[in-house]
């Protein structure tokens, strides 16, 4: 791939453009996740339907991410990411004139969330193509977890409780902003790399649509480590979205908090992942991949446990804060294994593999988590998310049995040979 730009002490001016381009399009996304599920409120009160608006934002995954993958390997992934800010900055604006006149309905926030992460889609796998570009190998855990703390800063520490508060002052406004940062994001996308040699190897030499569907999905299928790290990340993931799906009703309703507390707790919680997420790097310096991501992960099961019993809101803010501390280790050491691992022609399909996987997952979860809730209440299904998250532990630790600190593509070259 060449020699790539950035060092020890700097990871280069195209990737800090990376970095302000992810902040700007977070920012929004921050204001909307915090509005969306308050937006949700106004039209109904039952547990299902809200954690519908969280299964609506992942439903694409399933339903396009492997087709998603294919475009992501085949087009200009620049160009691809300039596109889809554009249509994603249009259909907020148009969530928004809908709420201005009245129109809107709990069935279009369903329809706005999905359409929303269909962009995501092309975005995400986009940018976590262009970083390895952007960066030397041994830098890619650095890098990531800026990244990572970038977006949790501004989606969450951020933007999170501007949307709440923007909410409060009328309903419509947070979607204009978020509208707004999709546009914003556009000139700093721009300076990134364009189509690169790989791809366009990718592209001639490629087969079908469904063959390259496939290909990306049984690579991953047949990676030792990755394999059951995918697995692992999907049985965390529905732990979480039954979690997250339903904070708004925890906070709202079992502890009669406001709109605004509802912000706040988004935000603190944030702070503590964005801490995480980046002193993950260190903490995998000093103690090791295996025993950092195991003890996050069993620790933020805990969390989820003990949510379920929380006396106060106070109590939920402080608890939640510590889950999202672990969990910001875990995403911004794991997000860098299909980089790692996987040969460069092959990273979108099969990034976008395990992120449907995963991502479906959250499908699922949120889905477990509405159902548990209306059953038997907002409380009892914290207890089945964490426990959940526990159980994730098992096929984590078997996929990091096979975690090597060597050739990071190395296993790839050998299989193929």
């Amino acid at each position: 791939m060449g020699t790539r730009p950035g060092g020890r002490t700097g990871l280069g001016p195209t990737f800090r453009a990376l970095l302000a381009a992810t902040a700007v399009s977070n920012l929004g996304d921050g204001v909307r996740l915090a509005a969306l599920p308050l937006l949700a409120t106004t039209f109904t009160d039952s547990p299902l339907l809200i954690a519908g608006v969280t299964a609506a934002q992942f439903l694409p995954w399933p339903v396009f991410g492997p087709v998603g993958g294919v475009i992501v390997d085949r087009a200009d992934r620049r160009r691809l990411i300039l596109v889809t800010q554009a249509w994603r900055a249009v259909v907020m604006v148009g969530l928004a004139a809908a709420v201005i006149t009245d129109t809107a309905s709990i069935w279009m926030v369903f329809v706005v969330a999905f359409t929303i992460t269909v962009g995501e889609i092309l975005v995400d796998p986009s940018v976590v193509a262009i970083v390895p570009t952007l960066v030397r190998p041994h830098d890619l855990d650095r890098a990531n977890g800026r990244v990572s703390t970038v977006e949790i800063v501004t989606n969450d520490v951020i933007g999170a409780p501007a949307g709440a508060a923007l909410f409060i002052v009328a309903p419509w406004l947070p979607f204009v902003i978020d509208g707004l940062s999709y546009f914003g994001s556009i000139m700093p996308f721009r300076r990134m790399p364009s189509l690169s040699g790989s791809d366009r190897v990718s592209r001639r030499a490629g087969g079908g649509l469904l063959t390259e569907v496939s290909e990306g999905a049984r690579w991953l299928w047949r990676h030792p480590m990755l394999r059951p790290w995918t697995l692992a990340v999907a049985v965390f993931n529905i732990g979480a979205a039954a979690a997250f799906s339903l904070i708004v009703e925890l906070v709202l309703d079992v502890h009669a908090g406001s709109e605004v507390a509802f912000g706040v707790t988004l935000a603190v919680a944030a702070v503590a992942g964005a801490l995480g997420s980046s002193s993950a790097a260190r903490l995998v310096q000093r103690y090791g991949r295996r025993s950092v991501l195991l003890t996050a992960t069993g620790l933020e099961a805990l969390s989820l446990v003990a949510l379920a019993g929380a006396p106060s809101l106070t109590t939920v803010v402080v608890v939640w804060s510590f889950g999202a501390a672990f969990s910001g280790v875990l995403l911004a050491i794991g997000r860098g294994f299909v980089q790692r691992y996987c040969p460069d022609e092959l990273l979108g399909r099969a990034a976008i593999a395990s992120r449907t996987i995963t991502r479906s997952a959250f499908v699922v979860g949120a889905m477990v988590g509405g159902t548990v809730a209306t059953g038997t209440g907002i409380r009892s299904a914290y207890l089945v998310a964490g426990a959940v998250q526990a159980a994730a532990l098992v096929p984590m630790a078997m996929a990091l049995r096979h975690d090597a600190d060597g050739s990071p593509k190395g296993w790839a070259d050998d299989r193929d040979q």
